[in-house]
């Protein structure tokens, strides 16, 4: 995932989400590091693991909705 300090072209993002043949375990580490504010979250490590293991068995649809859970617990 990119470093916090790294400042890239919010529309890069964009594009290669539009230009991507097909999800990847490295597309969703780059979509979270540049959207998810709270991951990985301290106070939840369980769910942050569980994210992680959707993500090694490529379970997008598992992964986005518990990412969905975490982002916007209420």
């Amino acid at each position: 995932m990119p470093l916090p300090s790294e400042h890239r072209d919010p529309g890069e993002l964009d594009y290669r989400l539009r230009d991507a043949h097909a999800v990847t375990s490295e597309l969703i580490a780059e979509v979270i590091g540049e959207t998810c504010r709270r991951f990985p979250s301290v106070g939840q490590t369980e769910k942050t693991a569980r994210i992680e293991r959707l993500i090694q068995t490529a379970a997008w649809t598992d992964a986005a909705l518990a990412l969905i859970d975490l982002e916007l617990p209420l």
